[in-house]
């Protein structure tokens, strides 16, 4: 029973203290909207990072901008990117800016005039990220996405976690 409270104890102190700034791994999720041609979308990422060192972190992911009403049909945008993540904190408050490339895919249907496309581009993004009870951390993130010569921003709310 000791051991119980023991562990309980300690778990308990762990989340009291913000953790972003010290973890190794961080993983999360966001949602918002995206727009492309003038045109909005409910859009979505995933991503996975590690801090290299205290200020500097990699990171990849998985967005999805949404599908789109565009020339008479719909236009769908995705992406995977890899990152490099600079980041600076104050306490429980975390600024980062981030910068990489991403490989999409456009895919239209409905009759479209809009053709099905792939490439590698840029992109970039920022965003603050306010950590509570412990390795939870929730945010805002805004990020622009080069798509040929178009580009599509997001503007989504994040929730993070920091593992180890």
């Amino acid at each position: 029973m000791k051991a119980r409270l023991y562990v309980l104890a300690l778990s308990l102190g762990a989340l009291s203290f913000p953790t972003m700034a010290d973890s190794w791994f961080y993983g999360g999720a966001s949602a918002g909207v995206s727009e492309y041609k003038h045109e909005n979308a409910l859009a979505h990422t995933f991503y996975l990072g590690t801090n290299i060192i205290p200020w500097i972190g990699i990171e990849g992911g998985y967005a999805d901008f949404g599908r789109y009403k565009l020339e008479g049909g719909h236009v769908e945008l995705d992406s995977v990117y890899g990152a490099i993540k600079p980041h600076v904190d104050f306490g429980p408050l975390e600024l980062y800016a981030k910068g990489g490339v991403q490989s999409w895919v456009r895919e239209g249907f409905d009759d479209t005039r809009i053709e099905d496309d792939d490439d590698l581009d840029s992109f970039w993004g920022i965003g603050a990220n306010y950590s509570f009870m412990g390795p939870i951390s929730l945010g805002l993130e805004y990020s622009n996405y080069k798509i040929g010569n178009d580009s599509v921003s997001m503007l989504n709310a994040t929730a993070s976690i920091s593992l180890f």
